[in-house]
C-alpha cells in the first residue's frame, strides 16, 4: 500500500515528506494506523547524527494507532483495537527477563536497533523500490507501520491516542525514574535538570510521589510556565550561579533527588554537588555515545552521595503502560498538560525546529 511519511536521507537536513510502498505484514506483524506520534528529542539525535542510524530512515518511536490488518500467528491484538507501539519489546525467557530486568532484554535490540524487521529486512522502499529504514522497527512519523506483533500493547478503553504516544516514550521514562528507580519519597525534595517532555514528566512523577520541594532548572526562561503547570514548585533559569541557587532553596543542603533529564554531560557533573547527604543522582537523558563524567570522590565517600542510570523508566512496559494509562484517566497523572502543540505530518519540520528553541513542552502530530 502507498503511504506518506518522513524521510531523514542527509544528516542535519530538512526531513523530506515523501509517498513510500509499505508491504503486507507477514507472520507475527501488525499493519498499523498511525493516530498521534510525539516529538522526541531522542529522534533529532539521529538527525544530528549524534545517534548512529543507516540512512535513509523514517523517523518515530513514540506512536499509538489502530490495528488494520494482522499477519498469521498474531494473538494478542485484533483488528480494530487501538495500540500503543513499543520501542522496547522484551522476551520474557532470557536471562534479564527472568528476573524482572525487562528492560536491558536484548533479544529483540539488535535488529529493531538498526532499524530493520526481526527478519533482518524492512517493510518500506521508496519510489525507485530502493529499501528505507524503520527507526527502532517502527517508524511513526509516518501515516501507517507494519511492526512485529511483539510492539503492539492494547491500550485501556478511553486513552486518547496522543497521550498513548506520550507514555511510549517520554512519561514512561519521566515517571518510571522517579517511581521504579529512584523510588522518591514523601515530602523530599528534587531538582529536575531540564523541563523538556522527560524533565517534565519526572516533575509529574515527583508530584505523585509526593514530594515536597520540586525545583525545575532550565536555560530557557518560557520552560518555567510549562515546569510550574507540571507540578514544580520552583524554577531556576540554568546560569553561573546555579548550584548556588539551588543551595538557597533548600536551606543550604542540597536536594535529596537530582535527576538529568538531557543527557548532557556538564549537566550530569552538576547532579553529586546539587545533593545533600545521602542524596541520589540519577541519568534519564541519553548521554552523548562514550562519554564520562568527572566525580568528586571525597564529596561522593564523605558525603555518602550516590549515583545512577534509569534506562525506559526502568520499566516493565507490559505493566506500566497500562498503569499509567489508568492513572490518568483516573485522574492522577496530568498527561494532556505535556502537550502544547499539535501539528500535521506536513509540519514535522517546523514542531523539530520549535522542539530545539523551548517554545514547546512536548509536540505530537495528530491524524
Amino acid at each position: 500500500m502507498k503511504i506518506t511519511a518522513a524521510v531523514l536521507r542527509e544528516l542535519n537536513k530538512p526531513l523530506s515528506i515523501e509517498e513510500l510502498n509499505l508491504d503486507d505484514p507477514k507472520t507475527n506483524e501488525v499493519l498499523v494506523k498511525i493516530d498521534a506520534f510525539g516529538i522526541c528529542h531522542s529522534d533529532y539525535h539521529v538527525v544530528t547524527g549524534l545517534a548512529k542510524q543507516e540512512l535513509p530512515v523514517v523517523l518515530g518511536h513514540e506512536g499509538a494507532g489502530t490495528v488494520m490488518q494482522v499477519g498469521k500467528g498474531v494473538t494478542n491484538v485484533e483488528v480494530g483495537q487501538n495500540v500503543l507501539l513499543n520501542w522496547f519489546p522484551y522476551c520474557k525467557e532470557c536471562p534479564q527477563c527472568l528476573v524482572g530486568n525487562t528492560n536491558h532484554c536484548k533479544t529483540y535490540m539488535e535488529m529493531l536497533g538498526q532499524g530493520k524487521m526481526l527478519d533482518g529486512t524492512t517493510r518500506l522502499t521508496d519510489s525507485d523500490n530502493k529499501p528505507v529504514l524503520q527507526l527502532s522497527g517502527l517508524a511513526c512519523w509516518s501515516t501507517h507501520v507494519v511492526v512485529p506483533d511483539i510492539i503492539c500493547t492494547k491500550m485501556p478503553e478511553g486513552t486518547p491516542p496522543e497521550i498513548s504516544a506520550l507514555i511510549g516514550c517520554a512519561v514512561t521514562t519521566g515517571v518510571g525514574a522517579v517511581l521504579n528507580q529512584a523510588s522518591v519519597q514523601e515530602g523530599s525534595s528534587v531538582v529536575v535538570y531540564g523541563a523538556g517532555g522527560v524533565g517534565l514528566s519526572i516533575i509529574m512523577g515527583c508530584v505523585l510521589a509526593g514530594a515536597k520541594k520540586i525545583i525545575a532548572v532550565d536555560r530557557s526562561e518560557a520552560k518555567e510556565v510549562f515546569a510550574r503547570s507540571m507540578g514544580a514548585t520552583h524554577f531556576i533559569t540554568a546560569g553561573k550561579d546555579t548550584l548556588g541557587n539551588i543551595k538557597e532553596l533548600t536551606d543550604g543542603l542540597g536536594a535529596d533527588y537530582a535527576f538529568d533529564a538531557i543527557g548532557n554531560i556538564e549537566i550530569a557533573e552538576m547532579l553529586l554537588p546539587s545533593l545533600r547527604e545521602r542524596g541520589l543522582a540519577l541519568l534519564v537523558g541519553v548521554p552523548p555515545t562514550d562519554s564520562r563524567i568527572q566525580v568528586d570522590a571525597t564529596d561522593v565517600f564523605r558525603q555518602e552521595k550516590r549515583l545512577s542510570g534509569t534506562i525506559y523508566g526502568t520499566a516493565d512496559t507490559a505493566v506500566d503502560f497500562e498503569k499509567f494509562a489508568q492513572m490518568y484517566l483516573d485522574g492522577k497523572l496530568p498527561i494532556d498538560k505535556l502537550i502544547s502543540k499539535s501539528y500535521k505530518l506536513d509540519e514535522i519540520n517546523q514542531a523539530c525546529e520549535e522542539m530545539l528553541n523551548g517554545t514547546i513542552a512536548r509536540g505530537v502530530v495528530t491524524f
